[in-house]
Order: C-alpha cells, then sequence, then structure tokens
C-alpha cells in the first residue's frame, strides 16, 4: 500500500514557550466518554534511570489502582480503563515516587508520554531563558519597543509588532530578543525566508536562544530544507526537551528527508498529544514498517479529534488511508 506525503501543518512558535503543567488530558478524544481505553504511552527522562519502574493509574472517584510495568524501552500500555479523571505515578525501586500529575482518560485509543524532568522542581517551569539573554540588558527605549511589538503579536497584528521589533534592534543592535520577535512576526505575515533570517540573526548573537533555535527549525521545515530543520529541531531539544512543537518538526523532517524513521517515529508520538496531525506522519511510517493494526489506530485517533473536522483535506487523507488499510 502506498500513501501520499500531507503538506505539512502550518505551525509558528511564539517569542516563548512554557512546558504544559496541571490537569492534562491522554489523548484527544473528547466524545469517547462511554468507551472503555486503550492508553499507550512512553517514558523519558532526563536523567538516567535503573532498576525497575511502574506506572500506576488511580481513579479519583473510587478505590483501587491500575498498574504497568515500564518496558525496557520507556513504553507502556493500559486496556479496558473506563473514562475519567486518575492519579498518575512513575514508581521506582521499592516504590519511590519519580514522578506524579493528575491526568484525564477520555475513551478510544491514546498515546502519551511521561516526560521526567531532572528534578521535581522543573516540572511546570517557565520558558528556558539563556544565561546570554539574563546577561544583556536592552536600554529601556528598545525595552518599551520590544513590548509594544509582544502587545501587538498577542493581538494578532504581526505588521505592527513587526514595526515595533525593528525600532527596538534600530535602538540595540544586540537585542537577541528583538530580533526573534522580527523573526516571528514576519513568519506569521507567511515570510518564512525572512523569518529564518531574522531568527539567524538572534541566533548570532545568543548562540543558544532556545526560541529562535526552536523557531528557525519550524520556518527550515515549512521551507522543505529539511536537512537543516533536523539540525536546528535536535539543537533547540537539546536546550528544551519539552517543545512539542519542535517534536513535531523534527519528526516530520526527519520522516520526509528519508531520514532516521524510527527517530522520527519516536518523536510523533511525543508530540501527538498536543498536535494531532503528528498522527497522520506517524500513521504513514508505521504503514512502511508494515505494521498496519498500529497504523490504523493513529488514524482513528486523528479521525476522533477536532482536527478531522477542522481540516476537511487531511480528513480525506486519513479516510482513505484506512480504508485502503481495511481493504487489505
Amino acid at each position: 500500500m502506498r500513501v501520499s506525503w500531507l503538506e505539512f501543518m502550518p505551525l509558528l512558535a511564539a517569542t516563548a514557550f512554557a512546558q504544559w503543567g496541571g490537569n492534562r488530558a491522554v489523548g484527544n478524544d473528547p466524545s469517547a466518554g462511554d468507551r472503555s481505553s486503550s492508553v499507550h504511552g512512553q517514558v523519558f527522562c532526563d536523567n538516567a534511570m535503573t532498576g525497575r519502574l511502574t506506572v500506576e493509574l488511580t481513579p479519583s472517584n473510587r478505590g483501587g489502582f491500575f498498574r504497568a510495568d515500564v518496558e525496557g524501552d520507556g513504553r507502556f500500555e493500559f486496556r479496558g480503563l473506563a473514562p475519567g479523571q486518575y492519579q498518575l505515578q512513575l514508581t521506582g525501586v521499592a516504590g519511590t515516587v519519580i514522578y506524579e500529575e493528575p491526568v484525564v482518560i477520555t475513551g478510544g485509543y491514546q498515546n502519551f508520554s511521561i516526560q521526567v524532568p531532572a528534578s521535581k522542581n522543573a516540572q511546570g517551569k517557565a520558558a528556558t531563558v539563556s544565561i546570554h539573554q539574563l546577561m544583556h540588558k536592552a536600554p529601556p527605549e528598545a525595552q518599551k519597543e520590544f513590548e509594544k511589538g509582544q502587545s501587538a503579536s498577542a493581538k494578532g497584528d504581526p505588521a505592527v509588532a513587526l514595526e515595533h521589533f525593528r525600532k527596538a534592534v534600530a535602538i540595540d543592535p544586540e537585542f537577541a530578543d528583538a530580533f526573534n520577535g522580527i523573526g516571528s512576526a514576519y513568519a506569521a505575515l507567511g515570510q518564512f525566508q525572512e523569518a529564518a533570517d531574522q531568527f539567524g540573526k538572534a541566533i548570532d548573537l545568543v548562540p543558544d536562544h532556545p526560541s529562535a533555535v526552536a523557531n528557525l527549525s519550524i520556518v527550515l521545515c515549512k521551507l522543505a530544507r529539511f536537512d537543516e530543520a533536523i539540525q536546528a529541531a535536535r539543537r533547540a531539544l537539546q536546550l528544551d526537551p519539552g517543545l512539542l512543537k519542535v517534536r513535531y518538526v523534527l519528526g516530520f523532517s526527519l520522516a520526509r528527508n528519508g531520514g532516521d524513521q524510527a527517530e522520527a517515529l519516536d518523536n510523533l508520538l511525543r508530540a501527538a498529544p498536543e498536535f494531532p496531525q503528528a498522527h497522520l506522519v506517524a500513521a504513514k511510517i508505521l504503514i512502511d514498517f508494515g505494521r498496519r493494526e498500529e497504523a490504523a489506530e493513529h488514524l482513528e485517533a486523528f479521525l476522533r479529534g477536532p482536527s478531522a473536522k477542522e481540516n476537511e483535506e487531511d480528513r480525506q487523507k486519513a479516510e482513505l488511508w484506512l480504508t485502503q488499510l481495511r481493504q487489505r
């Protein structure tokens, strides 16, 4: 079975990224409340971990709990879970709690990841800021223009934002955040080459600028410069592993460029809980791997979600692929 590639979905990073925190839905199927769940997941750790790991899910409205052992590659699975809110715990040797968070299971096929930070203090942290950014002090006039640009960007007016960010760098030519803002404004206007140039200027000033490197990976992917997008995405994830947009970019770029398909699939599975289109790219890879049942599960997961209703072309492709899989 041969399937055609989807167009890359528009993804534009803001001038700062935030990691998720608090209650988190596992999967993206809000209509599946009357069905039992098949939950697939994977544990990713910033630090190396040894010994047996176990994932436990405790329902918030009744006693008892569900337990699944974590395999050597970090994967685990639950089947037959009723929809509802659960407390998730990752435990290690002697039942030591390594990580926990409340999750909501909504039903149907679901896939999510547990990203264990180096320490519990890292949970819910704000966007990463480099030491170079902390050391640079922009003049008050430049800072004022930068804040006006941020305000205009938040209001959905990239043209006005662009004007203010340009004024900021005219006052302070070493204001990396403002160059990143110019790039974001250009990207919002669909001028991706111009955006890439500006993100590059920000990175020249601050090589470890997390948002600029992440944003560069996104626009390079939009420009179909996949080799460069892969390099930028890997660098961005070294700076901040929690950027799911960038995991999507890396997975998509590797898939489109004929790179390491296992690495592509790994990143797509991590991104899928927040970016449903990752299910489609993952399905394409799984079809090529001959893992047809898993591919069908991902297509079904996409079709249950809101993105299928919002994008007619993607919905039709997913339905066609699913029909072809079922016919064989």
